[in-house]
């Protein structure tokens, strides 16, 4: 994907934005929802659901995201609380890269720069992380890893296909909506059913 001299621009003033805005507890704690039976919840803080969303994302210690792509511009992100752990991967799904997050770091991702999975490393203490979406994601695609491709072949449907790594992994690669867990600091009620 190329970006344009503009969105270039763009991202350097947005990445130096994030860096210097201090964040407070006091400012972002009444969107912070943590559900211990999800690995992170997504709560909306604002979007005019045409060019960003933002949102605060609670992770609970020791779990992570699936694999994930980014369509649209990307996602930029800061810790405000504990680390993070991102893993990056190419389109064929080889890890490239991992990097911990801390305190007030800022990173972005694109899929020109390929997908990634997010977790929290901590054995016992939660993370907290802002993320920017511009334009908002309302679907993405998402790698599970599948433990035996053998039996999984036989129940693959038009949701999703099969993917296998060179190192004979196999992730199921399907398609997701976003979905959050609040917004505007209000905890959106469980479907029942």
């Amino acid at each position: 994907m190329f970006m344009h001299g503009w969105c270039i621009v763009l991202l350097l003033l947005l990445l130096l934005l994030c860096r210097q805005y201090e964040l407070t507890p006091e400012v972002w704690r009444p969107y912070a929802f943590f559900d211990s039976s999800r690995s992170y919840t997504r709560n909306l803080i604002a979007t005019d659901d045409e060019t960003y969303s933002l949102l605060l994302l609670c992770w609970n210690p020791q779990k992570e995201s699936l694999i994930h792509d980014h369509p649209g511009e990307g996602c930029w992100l800061k810790v405000l609380q504990g680390s993070i752990q991102e893993s990056r991967y190419s389109d064929t799904l080889e890890c490239q890269s991992e990097e911990i997050f801390t305190e007030g770091q800022v990173g972005w991702i694109t899929d020109a720069l390929g997908y990634h999975k997010i977790g929290n490393p901590s054995m016992d203490q939660p993370a907290v992380t802002i993320h920017l979406y511009a334009p908002p994601t309302r679907q993405c695609r998402t790698w599970r890893l599948v433990p035996d491709p053998s039996t999984a072949a036989t129940t693959i449907t038009s949701k999703g296909n099969l993917i296998t790594t060179s190192d004979d992994k196999t992730f199921l690669c399907q398609k997701c909506s976003s979905t959050h867990y609040s917004e505007y600091g209000v905890p959106l009620k469980k479907k029942l059913g």
